[in-house]
């Protein structure tokens, strides 16, 4: 089952809106990928996190209501940033939030998601792993796409598996 045409009609929108979208303008299509994943009703939070009193929204923190564990830590940059300095750079924070998060958990993994405009990946990290986030989705194209609904499922189930 593909996202609702509600989903797909905000992706077209911030797409038109051109590679200098600021990040923020992908925040609703990214909550509402998020929410129909990891809905309030199955006990997930999805929380926008913001670094000073006052800004904008730096990155969201999917968790475990009842349990508070962050269960995946998404980083967004505007579509301008599709490059590899871009990657790097979504990489590089998604690497500093989730290890800043590793004493808020019981658990032993979280995963990052990492969104350029519309394009997306997904990578995991664990506290006795390796220090560099592991791949798990390379970048691939619209995370809207029914091709994208399909592979989310997949990184969903994962992070269902861990909470």
């Amino acid at each position: 089952m593909p996202y609702y045409n509600t989903i797909k009609f905000e992706a077209q929108y911030v797409q038109a809106l051109g590679p200098n979208a600021t990040e923020d303008c992908f925040h609703a299509v990214y909550s509402c990928v998020l929410t129909k994943w990891f809905p309030a009703s199955i006990g997930y939070i999805i929380d926008h996190q913001r670094i000073h009193n006052g800004s904008k929204p730096e990155y969201i923190v999917v968790r475990h209501g009842a349990l508070r564990n962050p269960l995946l830590i998404v980083e967004l940059k505007r579509p301008s940033r599709f490059n590899n300095a871009g990657k790097e750079e979504v990489m590089a924070e998604l690497t500093n939030y989730i290890e800043s998060r590793f004493d808020l958990t019981e658990h032993d993994t979280i995963y990052g998601l990492g969104g350029i405009g519309l394009n997306w990946m997904v990578c995991k990290m664990t506290k006795t792993g390796p220090p560099n986030p592991t791949i798990v989705r390379p970048w691939t194209a619209d995370i809207t796409s029914d091709a994208s609904y399909d592979s989310f499922r997949q990184i969903a189930n994962l992070i269902y598996n861990i909470s």
